[in-house]
């Protein structure tokens, strides 16, 4: 009715040309296939996909993006290159320099932002560097014990 939610099996495409260009196809009951623009998607819940069960979102109307962490922060990578965004509380998407072996130190402070609420967890995290391993392994602690809290 609102084109809000649309059920069916989609299809991963890409380019072996053009990594970077991937989409998305959707396929119904008589088995025709119909791009997904991406400017007309939020979000896309898949099941048994490429990547498995995944909740893939769209960034300016450009980019898919794979959600690896969920929680109350949540961490999102590009579908086409090893770029990371995270978000805390569903706020806007923010770039982190995570993986990149010459910025961990700016990875280390841009993650610092996001669980300063949590003293303990910060202290912590003050002993590491910020690699992808750290941050990830961070970002889930704090989930967990967030999620511990509430309930």
């Amino acid at each position: 009715k609102n084109k809000d939610t649309i059920y069916g099996s989609i299809k991963r495409s890409f380019n072996l040309f053009d990594k970077e260009n991937i989409g998305f196809k959707i396929v119904d009951a008589t088995g025709k296939k119909t791009k997904i623009e991406i400017s007309e998607v939020k979000s896309l819940k898949l099941f048994n996909g490429a990547d498995g069960d995944s909740y893939i979102v769209t960034m300016y109307d450009t980019w898919y993006l794979k959600r690896i962490v969920e929680g109350e922060i949540e961490v999102f990578e590009m579908l086409s290159t090893p770029l990371f965004y995270v978000s805390k509380n569903g706020s806007e998407l923010e770039f982190i320099d995570m993986g990149m072996p010459f910025a961990r130190k700016k990875a280390h402070a841009q993650l610092r932002a996001y669980i300063k609420d949590d003293p303990d967890l910060l202290e912590e995290f003050d002993s590491m560097q910020g690699t992808e391993k750290n941050i990830l392994y961070i970002i889930k602690k704090y989930n967990s014990l967030k999620e511990y809290k509430v309930n």
